[in-house]
């Protein structure tokens, strides 16, 4: 993969559709376009009537849309984007934009369900973690040999947030978090401490599939133990993901969970050792500030991009063609 501008536009292979999210293309509170959790959301505030209209103006304002039917363009979606910024104020989205590639970070968005996620042609990235963030978590990545906590999680909870009342599997945790060697409950100041001396990082469902957990605990070199049954997972044909995490049905978060997991540090401490290892080495396939040509969610994006470009169907295009020379 190759990271350059060109000199002709028309030469692009994907072209970077603008983010219309900042336009106000939602409804005042009340509506099912407004969200409760974004601040200040119900003053980005545009008639629902006028909002589809509006986007389907702004496409026409794309100059290379039409050339394959939107194919070569790309659309990012946030944590719930679909919903929360977009579904719902373009409605006609799948007659206009079906055929162009989705980066999100879920696959499974809760309210439009897999129709918003196409396998064949969009793709899962990362969520975002701030440089800073980043640099504090690694300062407390402790040795395998040093970490004393077989698992933690520490985050919005049944008992903390009303959104999560019915999230059953962060309500299985809170169960096991009088048992021995685990940190298990809402958010904490030593958060980056807890994480650095655990050996996993428990990876749950929230109110949607995916977590920015699962990101944080590669720069902590703690073992993801997934415990999200929908969550797409990045990057598929780069990680080999049973290298570097577990992944556990979220409906049997209980004793044995706990149990397997200290029966593994326990009796297999040198098969941990190696694990957190190749954790640490595949953190840079999450690094939004890493740069290197061989390891970054970039470099990640564009070869699942290259992939997608070898694949594109001929049917959709071109329009029309003529006589080649000498014919």
């Amino acid at each position: 993969a190759v990271f350059s501008p060109v000199p002709d536009s028309r030469a692009c292979h994907y072209h970077m559709a603008p983010t219309f999210q900042q336009r106000g293309l939602t409804r005042i509170e009340g509506d099912d376009y407004h969200s409760a959790l974004i601040r200040n959301h119900k003053d980005k505030y545009r008639r629902g009537a006028d909002a589809d209209a509006t986007f389907r103006k702004l496409l026409g304002e794309l100059p290379f849309f039409k050339r394959r039917h939107g194919m070569d363009h790309i659309f990012i979606f946030s944590d719930q984007g679909f919903i929360v910024n977009f579904t719902h104020t373009f409605p006609t989205w799948r007659d206009e934009i079906s055929h162009s590639v989705f980066l999100t970070t879920e696959a499974f968005t809760p309210g439009c369900g897999p129709s918003c996620f196409n396998p064949w042609k969009d793709i899962v990235i990362p969520g975002h973690l701030e440089w800073d963030r980043i640099r504090l978590i690694r300062q407390h990545n402790l040795p395998s040999s040093e970490r004393t906590l077989l698992f933690n999680f520490h985050g919005r909870l049944p008992v903390n947030h009303g959104y999560y009342e019915n999230v059953t599997v962060r309500r299985a945790l809170t169960e096991l978090a009088h048992l021995p060697n685990v940190s298990i409950g809402g958010f904490i100041e030593e958060y980056f401490e807890v994480m650095g001396k655990s050996h996993f990082c428990i990876v749950p469902e929230g109110t949607s599939s995916w977590t920015n957990h699962l990101y944080e605990s590669f720069f902590a070199g703690c073992i993801p133990l997934i415990v999200s049954d929908r969550f797409v997972l990045p990057f598929q044909d780069l990680i080999e993901w049973s290298q570097v995490s577990i992944r556990w049905p979220q409906n049997e978060v209980n004793a044995a969970m706990y149990l397997y997991i200290r029966d593994l540090v326990e009796s297999r401490p040198a098969d941990i050792a190696e694990m957190k290892k190749r954790v640490d080495a595949h953190a840079c396939w999450f690094d939004f500030y890493a740069f290197d040509e061989a390891c970054s969610p970039y470099v990640a994006v564009v070869r699942a991009l290259e992939k997608r470009k070898h694949a594109f169907p001929k049917y959709l295009h071109p329009e029309w063609w003529l006589p080649e020379s000498g014919v």
